[in-house]
């Protein structure tokens, strides 16, 4: 992937993750909302305020309605769990790019003035982080992919 792709796909999962943050806030709302209307419903009827005919009914439209709030929440979460995920993985391929450059422009001066010590070991540590996090990311992409299959 082009890193200007990458970061097209990036930026487009951050927009995305905000609108699901925003989408969770608004159902966390209409949770709340709707807890507190059942609490309420009931010392309607005691006081008078409303019938017990309407207060039943009034209430089991609003179990429905919490109902669906908290399924819509739980499918809301698991789209933010693999847009969350997805996003890691290609922070992590992102990562892994800029340290293949970085190893690249020390090996062209290492050609060019010749090898030191810190040079070196910076080359190896390169070498390193780019084999642990290129095996990060075949992991997390395998698994997504694996999961997408299954479903």
């Amino acid at each position: 992937m082009a890193m200007s792709q990458l970061q097209q796909t990036m930026a487009t999962l951050r927009m995305s993750l905000a609108e699901i943050q925003h989408k969770e806030n608004q159902l966390d709302s209409l949770v709340a909302q709707f807890r507190t209307q059942l609490r309420r419903l009931p010392r309607q009827v005691i006081y008078g305020k409303t019938s017990l005919e309407m207060s039943l009914a009034a209430m089991g439209e609003i179990e429905e309605r919490l109902a669906d709030a908290v399924a819509t929440r739980r499918r809301l979460l698991a789209i933010k769990k693999s847009a969350m995920e997805e996003l890691e993985t290609l922070e992590l391929l992102k990562r892994v790019d800029e340290a293949r450059r970085s190893l690249q422009a020390l090996k062209q001066r290492i050609r060019t003035s010749g090898e030191d010590e810190e040079t070196l070991a910076e080359i190896r540590r390169l070498e390193q982080f780019i084999a642990d996090y290129s095996k990060r990311a075949e992991r997390a992409i395998t698994t997504s992919y694996q999961e997408r299959q299954e479903k």
